[in-house]
């Protein structure tokens, strides 16, 4: 008798680990299923990380405009350069360094998956489920795992922490990892710390005894980020006040777009749709424990409304922290909804399955009305065309234009070459797509937009790119010094 109780014990452990395993599976091959080695969604993923793990790696790379006045910090490039030198000495002469260097940094933003399941079960394992099952599955956080952003690690660290410092009970030990989590966070994205001001003063309040050991993990936090600094030879934290001079005292950010105080309300409705009031209304009934956590994503989002160049990145952190908290609230809503029926105020299996389908057919509609992954993506023809170009060994330069150089830097080629880009049309007089004789010399592997007339050029294969293609160009013979039309060059020409 005592036996079949135990085993009958046993039997809800196993179904909740089941679907626990389950849904981290899921979530997981769906991340693997739409990871590309090539596709980019910003321009910063390869330029300001990869490309700078790259040259702190080898000594040698491309150093765009907030690097060389010292706008960045270099705890992500660091980072990346362990598993860009593990590929690189395994595999040398291939792009294994660059794929590990990738899929390590999306194994670092995955831990989202856990973050939501702390989240949930201050409450219970139901919310606990039904969180961990929105940010497995929900289209954007797929999106955002394999994107090599800032915004990506720093919210997933965040979000880690923020569970026990929502958690009274919390231990010192705790509160101090949430503190360096936090610290840690801000490091890889300062933008975020008016969301982890919020949320700290919410969370622990006028409570001494939780703010000491939670300063002392951001004190770590802050020694990790002056060693960084050193090692890349910044004086600490410069790189902070470089910022503010310049994006804020100089405005130099709008130059690459400005946006009215409502472009983010749009931002949200249209990526949120159909069920954008909805989830800001279940986030809201997640209940007063979530409080500071709500109050600081809805502070996050009006905070950069002030702010005229706008990016939906900007506010990943509170889009997820809203996913996370809309999950939980919509577990209490269900039950409510079964206590009012039955009397019995807790979701059975079979209504959380049938929410958390809920929730896939809104993710569903959600990547519908918006193109889902594929278009939140730059094709990664470019590159792919480079890689093809750079397995004949007579390959010495590659030209790509300058309006898609963001795509391709000395990181993503298996072999270290030149890279030259031609000018952009409204360089060239009449805004033609002529190219210059020195950028046919200087290169024989040319990859581009337009059919070039230049009759030494002949076609070799096409790709689909932006709507329209592009194409690896080759010429027979060796290359020329073309240093004007060099990638550094020409950035520096730009100002870029």
């Amino acid at each position: 008798m005592q036996g079949e109780q135990s085993r009958a014990a046993r039997r809800p452990d196993r179904a909740w680990t089941v679907a626990v395993a389950g849904l981290v599976a899921l979530g997981t091959g769906l991340r693997i299923a739409s990871f590309s080695l090539f596709d980019l969604r910003y321009a910063d993923e390869l330029t300001q990380y990869l490309e700078q793990a790259n040259r702190f790696l080898t000594g040698h790379g491309i150093v765009p405009w907030e690097w060389r006045l010292g706008l960045r910090n270099a705890l992500i490039p660091y980072l990346l350069v362990p598993p860009l030198a593990l590929g690189r000495a395994l595999a040398p002469g291939t792009l294994l360094g660059f794929a590990l260097a990738r899929i390590a940094y999306a194994a670092l933003t995955l831990q989202a998956l856990p973050a939501a399941w702390r989240l949930g079960a201050l409450v219970s394992r139901r919310h606990a489920l039904v969180a961990l099952a929105v940010v497995a599955l929900w289209w954007e956080s797929v999106l955002y795992t394999n994107l090599l952003l800032a915004e990506s690690l720093a919210a997933v660290l965040v979000l880690l922490a923020a569970a026990s410092m929502l958690q009274p009970s919390a231990s010192a030990r705790q509160l101090a990892l949430a503190g360096l989590l936090c610290g840690l966070g801000m490091l890889v994205r300062f933008q975020f710390a008016v969301f982890v001001a919020i949320l700290a003063v919410g969370a622990l309040r006028f409570e001494r005894a939780r703010w000491v050991p939670y300063l002392c993990g951001c004190v770590v936090a802050a020694a990790v980020g002056i060693l960084g600094d050193l090692a890349a030879g910044l004086a600490p934290f410069s790189w902070f006040w470089t910022n503010l001079l310049v994006n804020v005292g100089q405005d130099q950010a709008s130059r690459f777009g400005v946006a009215p105080p409502t472009e983010y309300a749009l931002l949200l409705w249209r990526h949120l749709w159909p069920v954008a009031p909805l989830v800001l209304a279940a986030a809201i009934a997640a209940g007063p424990r979530y409080r500071p956590l709500l109050l600081a994503a809805l502070v996050h989002i009006a905070a950069h409304s002030l702010i005229a160049h706008k990016e939906y990145r900007f506010i990943w952190i509170s889009v997820l922290a809203l996913l996370v908290l809309a999950a939980i609230g919509s577990v209490t809503v269900l039950e409510r909804v079964l206590a009012d029926r039955t009397g019995e105020a807790r979701a059975r299996p079979v209504a959380l399955a049938m929410l958390i389908l809920a929730w896939v057919s809104a993710s569903t509609l959600s990547a519908k009305s918006n193109g889902g992954i594929v278009a939140a993506r730059v094709g990664g023809a470019l590159p792919e065309l480079a890689d093809l170009a750079l397995r004949d060994p007579g390959v010495c330069a590659i030209a790509l234009p300058f309006d898609d150089r963001y795509v391709l830097l000395p990181v993503a080629l298996r072999r270290p070459v030149p890279l030259l880009l031609s000018p952009a049309e409204d360089d060239v007089a009449g805004g033609s797509p002529r190219l210059p004789a020195a950028v046919v010399d200087g290169a024989n592997a040319l990859l581009l937009t337009h059919a070039p007339e230049d009759k030494r050029l002949r076609r070799e294969r096409c790709m689909p790119y932006a709507g329209d293609q592009v194409c690896l160009y080759r010429r027979s013979g060796s290359c020329r010094p073309a240093g004007d039309y060099s990638y550094q060059r020409m950035l520096e020409k730009h100002q870029l």
